[in-house]
């Protein structure tokens, strides 16, 4: 009896401890939504009557889904893909619909995907193996040719054994991925693809794409392009799948046009003559890759940065996001590339380790599913900056896209998305930080020419080139071109107006009061994304960044100044605020919270909160003692503003009234009220490098060394 007790009483502390656990008690609810799945699929298979009908089957399933739908990246969410993929997989023995066993292996294909890490990985793995199994026993049918391929005008069967001709010299990488490709080819060619066995297919082809994409211009690379059109082929022959005519087609293409002198280039042609006469989709001409456009108009020419205007998706596969294109920023010590996508997709990320053996240095790669790419989107990036060689883009397998990131060296990186429009930003920083360039690009200037250097420099301009901490600031006029920003109470006011005509008498204070520089990231009515402006500063080595902006509220009431850092929202007004300026969702903001404890911890948070404070300071104390009434201190706020995101010097965002506002939106058109604003914003800056006090001279002797020679 006591036996019972107790283990009654462990029970009763184990339930109480896994619904009371506040770990877990945003999944609580979804915890009981899974038990209540669980029973209906249980009370179902007990019952044979009832699993002779679809609706019961589906009642079961969409349990799991709920599940699944309310917390896709819960604890839950694996159990709830595993357990629709069986039941469609079940209820396909009754049915005999093929639609149910594809809709089940690919839930459980999506397990794996999704979910690499669970156990349930290798539990979707099983019951796939099993389902193929099954099928193959099922399937008594005389076996068909899987595909028919066309080289060099001769016909070749699947069945026929592949030997692959490896060229010497070769990457031993490379080649290992290639021969592994062969010898899943060879166990393919006598069977016949079908729904089920569609992932042995894509497994394959994965590998040839490996061997790809180990060294894109090695000696092999044309030879797996064309093996992947040649799997990809053979899957349309057999499933008549648009999205697999499609991919073999690219990647015939990609051989004719960037291996033309490859022996393969003749078969990828030939393949794309045989497959015309039963194109399902218009043919497309292949034609050399169009010039690259130059690059936009910039304030200033340092940083390099590639062409300006997404792209548009074409014909894109139903269901599938498309990567419209790829964008990058770079200097010697920073690089951001941005991948920009027409929806929302998950991806995952990895690093692979520098490879000394094969001379290969670290990649990062990116894998967007449920992805293909763009038609006419450039695939390959040169960047060839210190820290980045290339980046590039290409089908994965036929639902997922891969971007590999080459490295030269670095010292950290971060990746990370932002919406509306949606992208995937990856940041990679160098070891020698800002300060060193700074000292760097200091000493070449010193010892240039020797005109240069027997030119004598005025000590009081060096010291302000050299020895302040701050000496270069980036404004940032926010919005601009398509993007007008909050509109004015008066009509035909917007805030990209505004902001630019307060921007530019900043800048021009910074220059003249403070004797240091001062770039803007536009002196125009530019279009500029979000984190093409965070890009702008950190490759310009900023060492400090201020967006300035108009404030609006749907309550005309609303008025007052308020200055933000880089943080979590603290509460639903700065929520909102951020999400006007991101042009995106408050939902989106929340979710961005997710990721912001990683990205922020090499943010100057402190410093940028003091900065935000003495511009905010300096702002309501300057405009009250100038006569204005009803100046509102609102405060320094913190929220997680995308202009900010990833910027590596103390930066803020300044709110300079209420354009919304009728008295304000008054003041706001006016030159007198933004060159009070703007000398309002100096004086706060000038505060801030005073409080700092920096002495950058004396701790660097080189530095100290050059100033003394060049003042003889």
């Amino acid at each position: 009896m006591i036996h019972r007790n107790l283990l009654v009483l462990f029970f009763c502390l184990f339930v109480a401890s896994f619904f009371g656990s506040p770990n877990v008690g945003l999944a609580a609810g979804a915890g009981g939504e899974f038990f209540e799945a669980g029973s209906c699929a249980t009370a179902l298979r007990k019952n044979l009557k009832a699993m002779k009908y679809r609706d019961k089957w589906e009642k079961c399933i969409n349990k799991f889904q709920v599940v699944y739908n309310n917390e896709p990246k819960g604890p839950w969410a694996p159990a709830s893909l595993y357990n629709i993929g069986t039941l469609y997989l079940e209820l396909f023995k009754y049915s005999r619909n093929p639609s149910d066993q594809k809709k089940g292996a690919d839930f459980l294909v999506q397990v794996q995907k999704k979910f690499p890490d669970s156990v349930y990985r290798e539990r979707s793995a099983a019951e796939l193996q099993k389902s193929e199994a099954s099928a193959s026993v099922q399937d008594d049918s005389p076996r068909k040719e899987a595909a028919e391929v066309v080289a060099s005008g001769a016909k070749l069967h699947l069945r026929e054994p592949l030997k692959m001709e490896l060229p010497v010299p070769v990457s031993p990488t490379q080649a290992k991925y290639l021969r592994a490709g062969e010898s899943c080819f060879n166990k393919l060619r006598t069977r016949k693809p079908t729904e089920a066995t569609r992932r042995e297919w894509m497994l394959c082809v994965g590998r040839f794409h490996n061997s790809y994409l180990e060294d894109p211009s090695g000696p092999l690379s044309a030879q797996a392009l064309y093996m992947e059109g040649v799997l990809y082929n053979g899957l349309y022959n057999g499933l008549k799948f648009r999205s697999d005519h499609r991919a073999a087609q690219e990647n015939f293409e990609k051989v004719v046009r960037e291996y033309p002198d490859s022996p393969f280039a003749d078969k990828a042609a030939g393949q794309l003559k045989a497959m015309a006469a039963d194109s399902p989709v218009p043919k497309t001409t292949i034609r050399p890759p169009a010039p690259q456009k130059g690059p936009p108009e910039q304030p200033a020419p340092q940083a390099k940065v590639s062409p300006s205007a997404p792209r548009k998706p074409v014909g894109g596969e139903p269901g599938l996001a498309v990567v419209q294109e790829l964008r990058h920023w770079s200097d010697p010590s920073y690089t951001r590339v941005v991948v920009y996508a027409d929806q929302e997709v998950d991806f995952i990320h990895h690093l692979l380790k520098k490879d000394p053996d094969l001379n290969k240095p670290p990649r990062l790669y990116v894998d967007l599913n449920n992805s293909t790419m763009g038609e006419g989107v450039q695939t390959n990036i040169p960047i060839n900056d210190d820290l980045l060689s290339y980046a590039r883009a290409a089908r994965y397998t036929v639902d997922s896209v891969r971007v590999v990131v080459d490295i030269k060296s670095f010292d950290n990186y971060k990746v990370f998305s932002l919406h509306d429009p949606f992208r995937i930003v990856i940041d990679v920083w160098g070891k020698s930080g800002p300060a060193q360039a700074v000292e760097e690009s200091a000493e070449n200037s010193l010892r240039g020419s020797t005109s240069d250097r027997n030119r004598k420099v005025p000590r009081g301009a060096l010291a302000r080139q050299l020895a302040l901490g701050v000496r270069r600031i980036v404004v940032d006029p926010g919005h601009g071109g398509k993007d007008f920003g909050a509109p004015g109470f008066i009509p035909g006011v917007h805030e990209k107006d505004v902001v630019l005509a307060i921007s530019k008498r900043v800048a021009a204070k910074i220059r003249d009061d403070l004797g240091l520089e001062a770039i803007l990231t536009r002196t125009g009515d530019r279009y500029l994304t979000l984190e093409e402006r965070t890009a702008f500063a950190n490759t310009h080595h900023a060492d400090l960044f201020v967006s300035i902006h108009t404030n609006a509220s749907r309550d005309p009431r609303a008025y007052g100044i308020e200055t933000y850092f880089l943080n979590l929202a603290t509460d639903d007004e700065s929520i909102r605020v951020a999400a006007m300026e991101n042009a995106t969702s408050t939902k989106n903001i929340s979710d961005l919270h997710s990721i912001l404890n990683d990205l922020l911890k090499n943010a100057k948070i402190n410093e940028s909160s003091r900065l935000a404070e003495l511009v905010q300071n300096s702002l309501v104390k300057s405009m009250n003692h100038r006569g204005y009434d009803r100046i509102k201190d609102k405060g320094v706020k913190q929220a997680p503003f995308y202009v900010l995101l990833g910027a590596r010097m103390p930066s803020i965002l300044v709110e300079a009234s209420f354009i919304s506002n009728r008295e304000e939106c008054h003041r706001l058109v006016t030159s007198t009220y933004q060159q009070h604003l703007a000398e309002s914003i100096v004086q706060g800056l000038r505060a801030y490098i005073r409080e700092i006090n920096p002495t950058a001279l004396h701790e660097s002797p080189r530095l100290r060394a050059l100033l003394h020679e060049s003042s003889l």
